[in-house]
């Protein structure tokens, strides 16, 4: 485009202004470098001198720390004493039934959110420790009887005097999961030689399986809704085996893609086959490469079964049928099968997928559809082809455990700065650290403390350096942070997605431990602190812990705000005595609750 001011003879006009600018600036330069060379020459002495008002300038501009005003929080009514805020049984009227969606994550909004402190149940001990608590725990920490009496014949539970045993039945394993699981290792050689670390057990029940599978080195989320199988997830943490709240409906569970090397589902109720087998791509995505997705109840072993399941002989094949057809779509091969136990294995490299054409169903899922994005994320209707890029994310090419715990994952490349140095760095670090909590807090590495929750977590570093420790790590990683899940899972632990705005998927009174590494110091111009540590509260069991690594900004009013919730905390130093960030070790006291107020202070 021409320029509509030009003129000719512009440039003659401007030629005579150019030649003294440009001597001046020659000048300038050169005076500016004589000037550099002085200072080079002398810049030890004056370095020296300022050192100290240097330092002191610094000082001087440091930010005070944050102070707020002491509250002290009251107690909610004892109607609330099992209250989960995102999956409250209360609100599910507002929400549809279509795919029991109801039941997914529901979170009040921020003006809703009571203030007060959650109580235990009237009688309520401190749990029985581990390894005792996997057979048994006190009846009134968790007062429930629908599924002792509804489940006995099944021997989920049983109810004795004060206390609940598990003798570890289920639907479909009556006479003991032991049993169950022997079998299962038959069928499934990698569970025996520590190929199989983590797996997922949808519709946990009381998560006998899940506990079983400790002995064999096997780490388990147990997944269950908040249904009418009263607290099963709040059963199996009070046994210390790990669980969560959840349901496979409309959205993707909180996990990436490639995380698990095994799924479970044991007459989980879940209708495999419906909604164009959506629930079964949803199970396709989070299992790794040569994992293993099994079943055990209705349509398996159709032919000896149907009779007991309200159907006909017919029904069942036809359902079999469309199982066995919708898994084929998917790259499963049905790897082995016996009685009552299915197992199919999720292709190991691409070569099924490159066979799969544009009128293939399920058809693929594009590029725009990130396999990892799983918080809030709607279920897609398509097949997630593991990446290429990766070659060790297959079951038989992770390394087995525990050599997998400290080899620097593949999909560790994904994260910003993510590399192996970083990686190696970041376990010495955690190794430190936790040899430094340990002398601060006697309880950790006792059976003191069994269920511990790293609430901001990056590569597991905490968890891998409690991994000789009786107790299991649930490691959290912020849904607004680095998406370093998949590399905790690639690492043989467990986690899971989180947004700490947000109350947990969890019930009350379900941790020993929570720890967290500058949770505010990231997240606090997004999360109110003070709704942070009320759903801390809510989680942490009385009598329980937390490890608290902020910045000296924060540690002040984080321990008038914890005052308020009866916390008895120590601030202290860290381990290599750093002025900008502080610790506080906190317990939760137990109290019961007032029953004066049981009418009041409601959600």
């Amino acid at each position: 485009m021409k320029n509509k001011d030009f003129r000719p003879g512009a440039y003659l006009d401007i030629f005579p202004r150019i030649v003294p600018f440009t001597l001046g600036f020659i000048v300038l330069c050169g005076f500016s470098f004589y000037l550099g060379g002085i200072f080079c020459s002398e810049k030890n002495r004056y370095f020296k001198q300022d050192e100290a008002s240097i330092v002191q300038s610094q000082q001087e501009t440091t930010v005070d720390p944050l102070k707020i005003e002491y509250v002290e929080f009251s107690e909610c009514s004892l109607n609330y004493q099992d209250y989960t805020p995102c999956t409250d049984p209360k609100r599910w009227k507002k929400y549809r039934n279509y795919r029991l969606s109801f039941m997914e994550r529901h979170c009040p909004q921020i003006t809703d959110r009571n203030e007060c402190l959650v109580p235990p149940p009237d009688g309520y001990k401190p749990p029985i420790r581990w390894p005792k608590s996997k057979d048994q725990c006190w009846y009134r920490n968790v007062p429930y009887d629908w599924i002792s009496n509804k489940k006995s014949t099944q021997h989920w539970l049983r109810k004795e005097g004060d206390k609940f045993f598990f003798p570890g039945g289920g639907t479909m394993f009556p006479n003991g999961v032991n049993s169950y699981v022997k079998l299962m290792q038959k069928l499934i050689p990698g569970m025996k030689n520590r190929t199989i670390r983590t797996a997922i057990d949808t519709g946990c029940g009381v998560a006998s399986w899940g506990g079983d599978l400790l002995d064999h080195g096997i780490l388990t989320v147990s997944l269950a809704p908040r249904d009418n199988h009263e607290a099963q997830v709040q059963f199996a943490l009070e046994r210390g085996i790990p669980a969560i709240l959840g349901i496979i409906s409309t959205q993707r569970l909180p996990f990436p893609s490639n995380s698990f090397d095994m799924a479970h589902c044991s007459r989980c109720l879940i209708p495999w086959t419906e909604y164009d087998g959506i629930y079964l791509l949803e199970i396709h995505r989070i299992l790794r490469p040569g994992g293993f997705w099994v079943l055990s109840g209705p349509p398996i072993n159709y032919e000896h079964r149907w009779r007991g399941w309200n159907t006909t002989v017919e029904e069942q094949k036809s359902d079999y049928d469309k199982l066995k057809k919708l898994l084929t779509s998917m790259c499963f091969k049905l790897y082995n099968k016996k009685d009552d136990i299915a197992v199919w294995q999720k292709s190991l490299d691409s070569s099924c997928y490159d066979q799969l054409t544009s009128s293939s169903y399920p058809p693929k899922c594009d590029y725009s559809s990130d396999p990892d994005s799983a918080w809030y994320t709607p279920l897609q209707p398509c097949l997630t082809i593991p990446s290429q890029t990766f070659k060790k994310l297959g079951v038989n090419s992770v390394p087995k455990w525990p050599n997998r715990l400290h080899v620097s994952p593949e999909r560790i490349s994904m994260i910003f700065n993510g590399n192996s140095g970083g990686f190696k760095h970041d376990n010495s670090r955690w190794k430190v650290r936790v040899k430094h909590y340990k002398a601060l807090l006697p309880a950790l590495g006792s059976d003191e403390i069994r269920n511990v929750m790293d609430m901001n977590t990056l590569y597991g570093g905490f968890a891998s350096a409690l991994i000789d420790s009786p107790l299991w790590v649930m490691n959290v990683v912020s849904s607004y942070g680095p998406n370093s899940l998949g590399v905790v899972y690639d690492r043989g632990l467990i986690g899971t997605y989180h947004d700490w705005c947000e109350p947990f998927s969890t019930y009350p009174r379900t941790y020993d431990l929570l720890h967290l590494d500058g949770l505010f110091t990231a997240e606090s111009h997004r999360c109110e602190m003070k709704y942070v540590l009320l759903e801390m509260d809510r989680i942490l069991r009385p009598n329980a812990y937390a490890i608290i690594r902020e910045s000296y900004y924060f540690i002040d009013a984080i321990a008038t705000i914890t005052q308020g919730m009866r916390w008895d905390c120590e601030k202290q130093d860290t381990e290599y005595i750093v002025s900008k960030e502080k610790l506080l070790v906190c317990q939760k006291k137990l109290w019961h609750a007032n029953h004066s107020q049981d009418s009041g202070n409601d959600f």
